[in-house]
Protein backbone atom coordinates (compact mmCIF):
# COMPACT_ATOMS: atom_id res chain seq x y z
CA UNK A 1 0.00 0.00 0.00
CA UNK A 2 3.12 2.37 1.06
CA UNK A 3 4.76 1.65 -2.39
CA UNK A 4 1.11 2.04 -4.59
CA UNK A 5 0.93 5.51 -2.57
CA UNK A 6 4.45 6.42 -3.40
CA UNK A 7 4.08 5.40 -7.10
CA UNK A 8 0.73 7.15 -7.53
CA UNK A 9 2.65 10.70 -6.11
CA UNK A 10 4.91 10.72 -8.52
CA UNK A 11 2.27 9.66 -11.33
CA UNK A 12 0.53 12.62 -9.87
CA UNK A 13 2.96 14.81 -9.96
CA UNK A 14 4.19 14.39 -13.48
CA UNK A 15 1.10 14.45 -15.27
CA UNK A 16 -1.03 16.76 -13.23
CA UNK A 17 -0.46 19.57 -14.95
CA UNK A 18 -0.78 17.91 -18.94
CA UNK A 19 -4.22 16.19 -17.69
CA UNK A 20 -5.86 19.12 -16.39
CA UNK A 21 -4.72 21.29 -19.58
CA UNK A 22 -6.37 18.08 -21.75
CA UNK A 23 -9.35 18.89 -19.66
CA UNK A 24 -9.81 22.53 -19.94
CA UNK A 25 -9.81 21.60 -23.58
CA UNK A 26 -12.72 18.91 -23.54
CA UNK A 27 -14.51 21.41 -20.45
CA UNK A 28 -14.25 24.93 -19.97
CA UNK A 29 -15.03 23.93 -15.77
CA UNK A 30 -11.67 23.95 -14.24
CA UNK A 31 -13.45 23.01 -11.17
CA UNK A 32 -15.13 20.04 -12.67
CA UNK A 33 -11.93 18.93 -14.48
CA UNK A 34 -10.03 19.40 -10.98
CA UNK A 35 -12.71 16.71 -9.63
CA UNK A 36 -12.78 14.06 -12.37
CA UNK A 37 -8.55 14.34 -11.76
CA UNK A 38 -9.11 13.82 -8.17
CA UNK A 39 -11.85 10.62 -9.13
CA UNK A 40 -9.39 8.79 -11.13
CA UNK A 41 -6.34 9.09 -8.46
CA UNK A 42 -8.94 8.17 -5.66
CA UNK A 43 -10.31 5.11 -7.81
CA UNK A 44 -6.73 4.48 -8.34
CA UNK A 45 -5.50 4.55 -4.63
CA UNK A 46 -8.63 2.23 -4.16
CA UNK A 47 -7.60 -0.37 -6.60
CA UNK A 48 -5.47 -3.58 -5.26
CA UNK A 49 -2.37 -3.21 -8.01
CA UNK A 50 -1.41 -1.02 -10.61
CA UNK A 51 -1.03 -2.84 -13.96
CA UNK A 52 2.32 -2.25 -15.73
CA UNK A 53 1.26 -3.19 -19.39
CA UNK A 54 -0.26 0.21 -19.58
CA UNK A 55 1.09 3.53 -21.19
CA UNK A 56 0.48 5.71 -18.10
CA UNK A 57 -0.36 9.09 -19.68
CA UNK A 58 -2.61 7.85 -22.49
CA UNK A 59 -4.26 5.89 -19.61
CA UNK A 60 -4.54 8.74 -17.80
CA UNK A 61 -5.98 11.09 -20.34
CA UNK A 62 -8.45 8.05 -21.08
CA UNK A 63 -9.56 7.75 -17.85
CA UNK A 64 -10.43 11.60 -17.57
CA UNK A 65 -11.68 12.04 -20.87
CA UNK A 66 -14.14 9.12 -19.79
CA UNK A 67 -14.85 10.38 -16.17
CA UNK A 68 -15.79 14.17 -18.24
CA UNK A 69 -17.97 12.17 -20.20
CA UNK A 70 -19.42 10.19 -17.43
CA UNK A 71 -20.14 13.18 -16.05
CA UNK A 72 -21.42 15.11 -18.66
CA UNK A 73 -23.85 12.62 -19.70
CA UNK A 74 -25.15 11.71 -16.21
CA UNK A 75 -25.98 15.38 -16.05
CA UNK A 76 -27.58 14.98 -19.57
CA UNK A 77 -25.71 18.25 -20.98
CA UNK A 78 -25.50 16.95 -24.34
CA UNK A 79 -25.33 20.58 -25.93
CA UNK A 80 -22.35 21.31 -24.32
CA UNK A 81 -20.50 18.00 -24.52
CA UNK A 82 -21.09 17.90 -28.33
CA UNK A 83 -20.15 22.21 -28.93
CA UNK A 84 -16.78 21.36 -26.08
CA UNK A 85 -15.49 18.09 -26.28
CA UNK A 86 -12.11 17.69 -26.79
CA UNK A 87 -12.12 20.82 -29.55
CA UNK A 88 -9.31 23.18 -30.31
CA UNK A 89 -10.23 26.44 -29.11
CA UNK A 90 -11.89 28.62 -31.86
CA UNK A 91 -9.64 31.76 -30.82
CA UNK A 92 -6.48 33.10 -32.49
CA UNK A 93 -4.89 33.01 -28.97
CA UNK A 94 -2.76 29.13 -29.88
CA UNK A 95 -2.46 30.70 -33.17
CA UNK A 96 0.14 33.77 -31.79
CA UNK A 97 1.65 32.06 -29.17
CA UNK A 98 2.73 29.91 -32.06
CA UNK A 99 3.74 33.12 -34.70
CA UNK A 100 5.90 35.85 -34.78
CA UNK A 101 3.99 38.67 -35.10
CA UNK A 102 5.01 39.77 -38.42
CA UNK A 103 2.60 40.66 -41.12
CA UNK A 104 2.69 37.61 -43.21
CA UNK A 105 2.40 35.15 -40.30
CA UNK A 106 -0.41 37.26 -38.96
CA UNK A 107 -1.57 36.39 -42.28
CA UNK A 108 -0.81 33.10 -42.68
CA UNK A 109 -2.21 32.78 -38.72
CA UNK A 110 -5.97 34.09 -39.57
CA UNK A 111 -5.93 31.53 -42.83
CA UNK A 112 -4.83 28.66 -40.50
CA UNK A 113 -7.64 29.65 -38.37
CA UNK A 114 -9.98 29.69 -41.16
CA UNK A 115 -9.13 26.24 -42.32
CA UNK A 116 -9.41 24.67 -38.86
CA UNK A 117 -12.77 25.63 -38.65
CA UNK A 118 -13.47 24.24 -41.44
CA UNK A 119 -12.47 20.81 -40.18
CA UNK A 120 -14.92 18.31 -38.70
CA UNK A 121 -14.81 18.21 -34.72
CA UNK A 122 -13.33 14.35 -34.70
CA UNK A 123 -10.70 15.85 -36.87
CA UNK A 124 -10.16 19.33 -35.11
CA UNK A 125 -9.52 16.49 -32.26
CA UNK A 126 -6.92 14.46 -33.42
CA UNK A 127 -4.79 16.80 -34.75
CA UNK A 128 -4.61 19.10 -30.92
CA UNK A 129 -4.25 15.47 -29.72
CA UNK A 130 -1.42 14.78 -32.10
CA UNK A 131 0.02 17.98 -33.06
CA UNK A 132 -0.38 20.18 -29.69
CA UNK A 133 -0.15 17.79 -27.33
CA UNK A 134 2.46 15.94 -29.27
CA UNK A 135 0.92 12.32 -28.31
CA UNK A 136 1.64 8.69 -30.58
CA UNK A 137 -1.08 7.39 -32.64
CA UNK A 138 -1.37 4.68 -29.98
CA UNK A 139 -1.88 6.34 -27.06
CA UNK A 140 -4.56 8.55 -29.10
CA UNK A 141 -6.01 5.81 -30.11
CA UNK A 142 -6.44 4.61 -26.60
CA UNK A 143 -7.95 7.81 -25.54
CA UNK A 144 -10.22 7.76 -28.83
CA UNK A 145 -10.95 4.27 -28.37
CA UNK A 146 -10.44 3.78 -31.87
CA UNK A 147 -7.72 1.85 -33.91
CA UNK A 148 -4.56 2.85 -34.34
CA UNK A 149 -5.01 2.51 -38.17
CA UNK A 150 -8.18 5.08 -37.40
CA UNK A 151 -6.17 6.98 -35.60
CA UNK A 152 -3.24 7.33 -38.49
CA UNK A 153 -6.33 7.64 -41.09
CA UNK A 154 -8.12 10.53 -39.41
CA UNK A 155 -4.84 12.25 -39.01
CA UNK A 156 -4.03 12.23 -42.73
CA UNK A 157 -7.67 12.83 -43.91
CA UNK A 158 -7.27 16.14 -41.61
CA UNK A 159 -4.05 16.99 -43.00
CA UNK A 160 -5.16 16.41 -46.89
CA UNK A 161 -8.09 18.70 -45.83
CA UNK A 162 -6.13 21.26 -44.38
CA UNK A 163 -4.15 21.63 -47.27
CA UNK A 164 -6.39 21.81 -49.78
CA UNK A 165 -8.22 24.38 -47.65
CA UNK A 166 -5.34 26.44 -47.64
CA UNK A 167 -4.00 25.69 -50.84
CA UNK A 168 -7.66 27.38 -52.09
CA UNK A 169 -7.27 29.90 -50.04
CA UNK A 170 -4.16 30.89 -51.41
CA UNK A 171 -5.03 30.75 -55.07
CA UNK A 172 -7.51 33.37 -54.05
CA UNK A 173 -5.05 35.38 -52.83
CA UNK A 174 -3.53 35.25 -56.14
Amino acid sequence: AGGNRHVLSVIYQRYYEIMFNYGMKCCKDGEVVKDCIQDIFVKLHLANELSINVTVRSYLLRSLHNTLFDKYWKNKDWETMDEEFFQIPNSEDLFEQLFVKSDEDIKLLKQLHSAITQLSVNQRNILYLRYVRGLSHKEISEILNISTQSSMNLSNRALTKLRAVLSEKTLMLL
